[in-house]
């Protein structure tokens, strides 16, 4: 099994053979399954994590995923069609995330990421605040006429403006259809479901779905994103927090898109009595055929969802109209030319965890964490997948990596990050 494992942890590093060959971890299933489905590894959750972790094991394990097919009841901040991705972060550690995830999802697809640039408007100046160019990274910084003389759609006012010409987004529909096929190829089962409750047995781990369905692995993957705080998922309650999200949808015409081909995504440190921390992204063509500039930020009335029915009912019926004024007024302080055909807001849900990064590693024997989006997960979910798989299959860390700022924090331990802002504004 060393041999093995060694070999598993070579091709994710991408010294060996390419992932899409089959590895020799694909052990066979126990003849005695009794009435429970068997499989090597079980995977919770069909978001971006779940369909990352798919991709990369499913050339080296039997691999079954389990998660919401779609529809009325299938909730998650992957529904959507434009995410950043940028190396424009003020902690290395996400840039560095950002990064390795981007080449994979190269790999995947080069078409799909759509390199549109990204400016980083901040106000601090303090000395060593990331407002300088990172050498080799291909970022600069903008003088306020360098950046009007480049995007003259855009209004600042006095920033500090740090622009990556090559970051942009991608659609997190799209990646996931992308990772989920390549699994299947490789011979991953993807099975619409629920995962309700996992435990460890003397005959591996056990799961239970939501029909009633049993299921045992010799591995489960919690990757279940903000449903899983909360949740009976986890062997011990983890410091995971879900926290709602409210973004809005500016939809604009065929004219008004085509004038902002060239806009590029915006981060921008604001200061406002509702909101803080604005994003935005170009206009992007959504499944119902119409053309929006979506933007988000933290606002007021943002709160923690305590457990998975929360979550549910927060993406159901939460109040998201509530903060549509002040979205409209900070998306057209940055672009007051724009002309938008309509407005209304949609609701999301993240997970964050005790030291902003993604908890990755075991809860229990048997049993893994791949959680913590923290705002940022979409961008890095493909290195994610490749770092869960590594963990799972080889039970190595990637060397490249600080394996203590991944750890799982238990829910007694220290919560160094994260704070609402109705909480900052206290």
């Amino acid at each position: 099994m060393a041999g093995g494992a060694e070999r598993v942890a070579a091709e994710l590093d991408g010294n060996g053979p390419s992932a899409g060959g089959r590895g020799d971890q694909r052990r066979g299933l126990p003849a005695d399954a009794g009435n429970d489905t068997v499989v090597r590894v079980l995977v919770a959750g069909r978001g971006m994590f779940g369909a990352a972790i798919a991709r990369y094991l499913a050339p080296h394990a039997q691999v079954m995923v389990v998660g919401p097919a779609g529809g009325s009841e299938a909730y998650g901040a992957h529904h959507d069609e434009g995410r950043i991705t940028s190396l424009l972060s003020s902690d290395p550690l996400w840039s560095e995330l950002s990064r390795r995830a981007r080449a994979g999802m190269t790999e995947l697809d080069p078409t799909l990421v759509t390199p549109c640039g990204m400016l980083a408007a901040t106000i601090d100046r303090r000395p060593g605040f990331p407002g300088t160019a990172q050498p080799g990274s291909g970022i600069q910084v903008l003088t306020a006429a360098e950046t009007r003389a480049l995007f003259p759609m855009l209004r600042f006012s006095g920033e500090v403006i740090r622009y990556q010409p090559d970051a942009g987004y991608f659609s997190p529909r799209r990646y996931i259809a992308l990772a989920t096929r390549s699994a299947r190829r490789q011979g991953a089962s993807i099975v619409p479901g629920t995962v309700h409750a996992l435990r460890n047995s003397g005959a591996g781990i056990e799961a239970e779905l939501g029909d009633g369905t049993r299921l045992r692995a010799d591995l489960a993957i919690v990757a279940t994103g903000a449903s899983a705080a909360g949740s009976g998922l986890l062997p011990a309650p983890l410091a995971l927090r879900a926290k709602s999200e409210i973004y809005l949808m500016a939809e604009v015409d065929d004219q008004q898109a085509t004038e902002l081909h060239a806009m590029p995504c915006v981060t921008r440190t604001i200061t406002h009595p509702q909101l803080a921390d604005l994003y935005v992204l170009p206009p992007i063509r959504y499944p119902d055929g119409r053309t929006y500039l979506k933007a988000g930020a933290n606002t007021m009335t943002d709160h923690w969802l305590p457990d998975p029915a929360t979550v549910r009912a927060w993406y159901r019926h939460g109040d998201d109209a509530g903060m549509l004024p002040a979205l409209r007024a900070v998306l057209a302080d940055l672009l007051p030319g724009v002309r938008v055909r309509s407005w209304h807001t949609r609701r999301c849900a993240d997970a964050y965890t005790a030291h902003c990064h993604p908890y990755i590693g075991a809860l229990a024997p048997g049993i893994i964490a791949a959680l913590g989006g923290n705002g940022r997960g979409a961008q890095a979910a493909d290195i994610i997948g490749r770092l869960a798989t590594r963990v799972a299959l080889a039970d190595k860390w990637d060397p490249g990596l600080p394996a203590g700022a991944f750890r799982p924090v238990p829910a007694d331990g220290t919560w160094n990050v994260m704070t609402l802002m109705r909480d900052r504004s206290a």
